[in-house]
């Protein structure tokens, strides 16, 4: 069995009660059925900045979800392309250049992820590269066992905190190391899966790193054929 298949059907929907997880449904189904668009045509190289949130890059596609109760409470949220990354993608095959993920993959399931990175795959072009962001659960385990104690996580009074953090705080559902992402990359087709260094790795285009988050952060690109 493949560890795809291992993963399909893991969900998780931690500290929600039976009527939110109702409402949530509600929503995700009324936004996609009545928002879902196609990405913009931009002039220039398509770099797609998957769940950007606020943080725009200036010519690329800054994609994120629909949340029109986000656009209301923040001025600063608006992303040029809306879609629910857990469904199918509005965007024709090949259409990327190039796509930056960044601390988007924890907060949905290990299968609803597989489903990410088959749509990346799918819309990028051939020879194009992922650059994938996450909280790194190894750098998370050092803290704790007390391997790396400055390592950066000082905003932590109690180590169990940080761990807390990682596996349950703003509704983190998926834990991740480098070699769980690279054989999840590896399985659905890419090639040249690997970690890479912070502000470090092929394709300089797509290197866009947050430096607030290096010292919590794994870094892996993967390129499709």
């Amino acid at each position: 069995m493949s560890l795809i298949e291992r993963l399909s059907g893991r969900e998780f929907e931690a500290g929600l009660s039976p009527g939110q997880l109702l409402y949530y449904w509600l929503e995700r189904e009324a936004c996609h059925r009545l928002m879902r668009r196609p990405p913009p045509e931009l002039p220039g190289p398509r770099l797609l900045n998957l769940g950007c949130g606020p943080y725009f890059f200036d010519g690329w596609i800054n994609a994120d979800d629909y949340a029109f109760k986000r656009r209301i409470r923040e001025r600063r949220f608006r992303p040029n392309w809306q879609l629910d990354i857990a469904r199918p993608w509005a965007c024709r095959d090949g259409f990327f250049d190039g796509m930056f993920c960044e601390h988007v993959i924890e907060h949905i399931a290990y299968s609803q992820a597989v489903h990410v990175f088959r749509e990346a795959f799918r819309s990028l072009k051939p020879g194009s590269w992922i650059r994938i962001s996450v909280p790194d659960l190894g750098k998370y385990v050092r803290y704790y066992t007390n391997e790396k104690p400055d390592s950066g996580f000082g905003e932590f009074p109690e180590r169990a905190l940080a761990i807390s953090f990682l596996t349950q705080m703003h509704l983190h559902r998926s834990a991740w190391d480098a070699a769980l992402m690279v054989r999840v990359l590896q399985e659905v087709g890419f090639v040249d899966a690997r970690e890479a260094g912070f502000g470090e790795g092929s394709d300089p285009q797509i290197i866009r790193d947050d430096p607030d988050k290096e010292h919590e952060s794994l870094y892996v690109e993967a390129r499709r054929p």
